[in-house]
């Protein structure tokens, strides 16, 4: 069973067929794992029996959210993977003047405007109630990240590493946009503006709130797309986030494989590396963002007082409509209060490594490399 559930899952179904093409040429030198041969092949034969309803997509909308205007500028929720952002953005999210990007955008964002209620009862009905990761419920309303649908309408998502993890140096670069080509930048800003235009059309003009942790290495490009858009870049103490991950890369990489896993070294390696090159990467950037258009949170702080934290955000970014979200936001806040996070340990020795490499971060963020 669950085999099938993982079948169920795999986030590339919705994905064109003319990118996985793309995406199996691009990993021709790395066979398929043969334990991975009936994922591959589902996949493959879902993107082609779903061909028609996306090219009816095309043919009925794609003019009409190319001429779609995103005239209120949008709210993204930066922070590494790990941090905090969902419980952020799910508060966020219940103020009714914003629109998220959902499991039905993210997962069919080439087709969701031909069948949303299709769409929407079947994931309802396939999706597992909780994260893998983390026991975070899981449905179709919520806020999920774009980028999933940037994989699903591109080659230049680092998500695509889950799919092929023997050549993950190909995709982790796009989670901190390093080591580019200008025609690459240039094809990810028009995939990306046409998925908010998407989106937006969807939602009426709604203010968009997007939580996509590869965000965070994107400031620049997401300012020139967006030069009025409002930031909110919430953190953790380091330790936290590397093992927090691990688990996450443990847990939900294993569902999408289709070549043959990496050692453990290696993963760790890939890990630690997308963390320094997307946290340098928001560090050089984080000073483009003009005055008044940036807030940063501790997820400590989020954690203490997350009421207090969502109305200091209100407050600093000049957004409006607090007082009339807060009965909303008080209500998720209280349905949450069961919620309780995974535990982790920390080998002395990975500590140290991880003390090491994320030295940087930890003086930048104030933590202390003692462990409590």
């Amino acid at each position: 069973m669950g085999y099938i559930r993982d079948l169920s899952i795999q986030f590339l179904l919705g994905c064109t067929l003319t990118n996985w093409i793309k995406l199996l040429w691009q990993n021709r030198d790395k066979p398929i794992y043969w334990k991975s041969l009936p994922k591959f092949i589902y996949i493959t034969v879902v993107i082609i029996l779903l061909t028609p309803v996306r090219l009816i997509e095309k043919l009925l909308f794609d003019i009409k959210v190319k001429n779609t205007r995103i005239e209120k500028d949008p709210v993204f929720v930066l922070g590494h993977w790990r941090s905090g952002t969902t419980y952020l953005v799910n508060m966020l999210s219940q103020d009714e003047q914003f629109a998220v990007t959902n499991a039905i955008h993210c997962f069919a964002p080439n087709m969701f405007l031909t069948c949303y209620k299709a769409l929407d009862w079947l994931l309802s009905r396939v999706l597992p109630k909780n994260r893998h990761m983390d026991n975070v419920p899981l449905d179709t309303v919520s806020s999920q990240e774009e980028e999933f649908a940037i994989a699903n309408m591109s080659t230049l998502s680092n998500y695509h590493l889950c799919f092929f993890p023997r050549n993950h140096a190909k995709y982790q670069k796009y989670a901190y946009f390093r080591d580019m080509t200008e025609d690459e930048i240039r094809e990810w800003k028009k995939k990306y503006l046409f998925l908010l235009k998407k989106v937006t059309y969807q939602q009426k003009g709604k203010r968009l709130l997007l939580k996509s942790p590869t965000n965070t290495s994107r400031v620049k490009e997401l300012l020139e797309l967006f030069p009025n858009a409002k930031f909110i870049h919430i953190y953790r103490n380091p330790y936290k986030v590397y093992v927090s991950t691990k688990r996450l890369y443990e847990k939900f990489f294993p569902v999408f494989e289709l070549q043959k896993p990496i050692p453990d070294e290696e993963a760790d390696e890939v890990q630690m590396d997308i963390y320094v090159n997307m946290y340098k990467k928001f560090f050089e950037e984080r000073h483009l963002i003009p005055e008044g258009n940036l807030v940063e949170v501790r997820y400590e702080d989020v954690v203490k007082d997350p009421l207090g934290s969502i109305e200091m955000i209100y407050e600093k970014l000049g957004l409006e409509g607090f007082e009339k979200a807060r009965p909303r936001i008080e209500k998720y806040i209280e349905s949450q209060k069961g919620y309780r996070p995974n535990k982790y340990t920390l080998d002395p020795k990975i500590m140290q490594k991880v003390a090491q490499r994320y030295d940087f971060a930890f003086k930048e963020f104030g933590y202390p490399k003692t462990l409590s």
